[in-house]
């Protein structure tokens, strides 16, 4: 089987994925999914000015590669 790991970071995102790991679907598929869960990684800003927000903001597990894949 082929090892993914991915993040969990909250009930309305990771629903459907918790769901086909519950119901096999990954494992009829072949893919061995695990799951870890986000961190905070900071403070969130409030602004109006889009290149003021970090795209990776509470994905820290992404970009510390503990995590193959995460939900964009």
């Amino acid at each position: 089987m082929k090892k993914v790991v991915s993040e969990i970071s909250g009930t309305v995102f990771s629903l459907p994925w918790l769901i086909a790991r519950d119901h096999g679907l990954f494992a009829a598929e072949g893919i061995d999914m695990a799951f870890v869960h986000a961190r905070p990684s900071g403070v969130v800003q409030h602004t109006e000015n889009p290149a003021d927000v970090n795209p990776v903001l509470g994905h820290v597990a992404f970009e510390e590669a503990r995590v193959s894949i995460y939900r964009a």
